[in-house]
């Protein structure tokens, strides 16, 4: 329904639960035209034909695709991100992040579930959050020049 409302030309979907061989089943369903998932099946992309989808990597922590809407002429990199939830296991992800941060020459934006927040705002409710859990990722957004866009819910 939210695809038919908006015309969305690119859907990423995260931990899906859902086993990858299901991916070809939901991109019928949600009428893209192509579909991909991440190696261990827990970040799944799908788009339609007004959008050229170059994916440039992949791995169980994100993948990195070049965009090109066709009624535009500028391209952009975007990375979908489902992060590890274990700071360690995550240690890879900004590797790889501020690999591409040095290499990458045209815009870039990056969306997902980083499973750790970059302000203590961004936390309800439970047990009180250790920022210094976070000063890696800080660490990370500030060396790739990202702005948060902020969220919503």
């Amino acid at each position: 329904m939210l695809k038919k409302m908006h015309k969305f030309s690119i859907i990423a979907v995260l931990e899906p639960f859902s086993d990858s061989i299901h991916v070809q089943n939901f991109k019928h369903q949600l009428s893209m035209e192509q579909a991909v998932s991440n190696c261990n099946g827990k970040i799944w992309l799908f788009w339609t034909t007004d959008i050229d989808c170059v994916v440039l990597e992949e791995d169980d922590q994100q993948i990195t695709c070049e965009i090109r809407h066709n009624a535009l002429h500028n391209q952009f990199t975007i990375t979908f991100v489902y992060a590890k939830c274990k700071d360690h296991l995550r240690r890879p992800l900004w590797d790889r992040m501020l690999y591409n941060a040095a290499d990458n020459n045209r815009p870039w934006c990056s969306v997902g579930d980083y499973n750790v927040i970059s302000n203590i705002e961004e936390k309800l409710g439970g047990v009180p959050y250790n920022m210094r859990t976070s000063l890696e990722f800080i660490a990370v957004i500030e060396a790739c020049g990202w702005l948060d866009l902020g969220f919503s819910g």
